[in-house]
């Protein structure tokens, strides 16, 4: 074998080797970026369900808003009715 051969043997395992290194770099780089993706996509879904635990404590549902109007719609009536009645009782009276 001569030097030429020799050489190009070992100047095409450089290039493979270069390659391999270029490539599992790459590999790497992209495995970091995904972890971090990975991370901020978790922190942002924790944010949002914090977000929506506090809007559920502050504020009521339809459902709930609609019994407390409700609640409030009888006893304004049942106040009205006693004090028809006790209206009535002092014209009865007089």
């Amino acid at each position: 074998m001569s030097a030429t051969w020799v050489s190009v043997i070992i100047a095409a395992i450089a290039v493979v080797i270069s390659l391999l290194a270029l490539i599992f770099g790459r590999s790497d780089k992209g495995q970091a970026t995904s972890n971090e993706h990975a991370k901020r996509i978790h922190q942002n879904e924790l944010a949002t369900e914090r977000l929506r635990g506090d809007v559920a404590e502050k504020y009521a549902t339809k459902h709930e808003l609609r019994e407390a109007v409700d609640d409030l719609k009888t006893s304004i009536n049942g106040r009205f009715d006693r004090l028809e009645d006790k209206l009535d009782k002092e014209r009865d009276a007089a």
